[in-house]
């Protein structure tokens, strides 16, 4: 089953995209954070975690820096906002026994601050749940996303994990894309990325060109709804 995610933690935004879109989750970290200004964190986690409901998931990241303060960290978070929250935990020196330790005790992880592919299998090997590889970032750093998600995933699979790899850090939607055949099960993007997906000239072309072609029979306004009604 693939996924889709929003990277964002804007309540408009994430509103009308829950609304309109297939989304099972939501993440965040300190930096998206930070584009919404001096604002109260945990109100805001809270607020989206009252969006996604039951039927969504939300990921928050920690910002400690030493094993022990990333777990501590953490339990505080799931204290605060409820303990299905996910929290994400970058896969470093530090933060691979972290996920180690939380995932030992139940906690949903999504290891994060991923660039290779050794990180995303101790990542699985830890207990994370979800891999959280930076597709353009990889690709900033002149390293090839594509293969790094094709060898998580085969490790994924050749060891029978329920682990799934979470793509994120995109521009584009050719990314996306690319992400998604090449292995990982769920993508994470800002709203930006889906509106451009969605708002093609080619697809614009599309819509007016059938309707056009409609009004020309049955009149300019006219829909499908309304000569049914006529006819009845």
């Amino acid at each position: 089953m693939y996924e889709l995610m929003l990277d964002t933690a804007n309540l408009e935004e994430l509103t009308k995209g829950i609304n309109d879109w297939p989304v099972v989750g939501v993440t965040s970290n300190p930096s998206i954070l930070k584009r919404e200004g001096d604002i109260d964190v945990y109100a805001r986690l809270a607020a989206i975690k009252a969006l996604c409901g039951n039927r969504r998931s939300l990921h928050v990241q920690v910002v400690s820096e030493t094993t022990d303060d990333i777990v501590d960290e953490a339990h505080y978070i799931l204290r605060r906002l409820g303990s299905d929250v996910f929290i994400k935990i970058p896969v470093s020196a530090e933060g691979l026994p972290a996920i180690k330790r939380l995932a030992a005790e139940g906690v949903n992880i999504t290891a994060t601050a991923i660039y290779s592919a050794l990180q995303g299998i101790l990542a699985v090997l830890a207990g994370a749940k979800y891999i959280a590889v930076y597709y353009n970032r990889m690709e900033n750093n002149c390293t090839d996303p594509n293969m790094v998600i094709r060898e998580i995933r085969s490790f994924i699979d050749n060891s029978h994990s329920d682990a799934k790899i979470l793509a994120a850090s995109f521009k584009n939607v050719s990314q996306v894309m690319e992400a998604y055949t090449n292995g990982a099960q769920s993508v994470t993007v800002n709203p930006s990325v889906i509106h451009a997906g969605l708002g093609m000239a080619s697809i614009g072309d599309a819509v007016r060109s059938f309707a056009n072609d409609f009004y020309e029979v049955h009149g300019v306004g006219q829909t499908m709804k309304t000569i049914g009604e006529q006819n009845k």
